[in-house]
């Protein structure tokens, strides 16, 4: 016959080591969406960089037209600083949702004043936008689309983590939280 003490003692061993597997996926989780926003963050900073480096020279002698400044083109360097700004802080808190949804607003913000930049440039009311930046723009665009699908996907394996029983304890317990991600473009 099995001593009681002895069944403590295995269902107290299961429990430990389940409790030290459930935990170390929880933070595996998180890991892996704290590097996919890392992932995600490099593709971010080259808009930054393509209104900066823009704003100051033109590309070719051909662009020159791209120097004068309009309203437009302050309201892309401001939208671009609370985009940088926006993109620090969620870097140093990658899966706290008032950072991420405040990135996402600053990214449409941006998103808006290059577009209206580019329809003054494409109108002939303000300086066009050189070939070369627009090229940049787009690609930096095409890389920012897969960077956070995976990026949302990281979160949401950790979320789901978060919340199945009886991890959500040992979650509670540590103070895993869950996550926002960015909204992924169609």
């Amino acid at each position: 016959m099995i001593s009681e003490s002895f069944l403590w003692w295995s269902l107290a061993a299961v429990l430990l080591f389940w409790s030290v597997g459930a935990y170390n996926r929880l933070v595996r989780l998180r890991s892996l969406a704290l590097r996919s926003f890392s992932a995600l963050a490099t593709p971010m900073q080259r808009y930054a960089e393509i209104v900066q480096f823009g704003s100051a020279i033109p590309v070719s002698p051909a662009d020159t037209a791209f120097i004068a400044p309009t309203q437009a083109w302050a309201g892309l360097q401001g939208a671009q600083a609370q985009f940088s700004a926006s993109l620090a802080v969620a870097r140093s808190r990658p899966l706290d949702g008032a950072a991420i949804n405040a990135l996402a607003a600053a990214d449409t913000v941006l998103q808006m004043a290059w577009l209206r930049v580019a329809t003054e440039g494409a109108t002939g009311t303000g300086p066009v936008l050189p070939d070369t930046a627009q090229a940049q723009w787009n690609e930096a665009r095409q890389q920012i689309r897969p960077a956070a699908q995976s990026f949302a996907q990281a979160v949401h394996s950790y979320n789901a983590a978060i919340n199945q029983f009886p991890a959500m304890l040992l979650a509670w317990l540590f103070g895993f939280r869950t996550a926002t991600s960015l909204p992924t473009d169609p």
